[in-house]
């Protein structure tokens, strides 16, 4: 349940997510004084408005999930492994006597279930990174 929440989550955001893309793109290529890979200017996207609209009248509604499977291949995995670490480590930390959890008990199940996740999926996270590399 946790991936498929998390997957639902990252597909829902794709759009904001390819619009903030574009901007860090657009200004590490100022920053160098050229154009970047598939950005023509460096300052073609000026707003988050202008840049959905210019999206949709050059590419299309279905370039607002371009590279979204990668995401979800790479979120889906962390998310469950959260959620499944932040139950058992809330159900660890409880003191069984029925009583809810403190705030500060959650945050720290929290913390400990996303160090967790971390921790599991930064193999896929470096694979990831390595894929798109070009080979020596």
């Amino acid at each position: 349940a946790g991936g498929v929440a998390g997957a639902t989550a990252r597909t829902a955001s794709a759009p904001l997510d390819r619009v903030k893309l574009l901007f860090q793109v657009q200004a590490v290529a100022a920053r160098q004084g050229r154009a970047a890979s598939g950005v023509a200017s460096a300052r073609e996207y000026t707003g988050v408005a202008q840049s959905l609209r210019k999206i949709y009248a050059e590419e299309g509604l279905a370039a607002f999930w371009k590279g979204n499977f990668t995401n979800v291949v790479r979120i889906f995995p962390y998310s469950a492994c959260q959620l499944m670490a932040n139950d058992l480590y809330k159900r660890a930390l409880s003191s069984g006597d029925g009583k809810p959890l403190t705030v500060s008990t959650r945050l720290i199940a929290g913390a400990l279930a996303g160090m967790t996740a971390t921790a599991v999926t930064h193999p896929l996270d470096t694979v990831r990174l390595w894929l798109p590399l070009p080979s020596p």
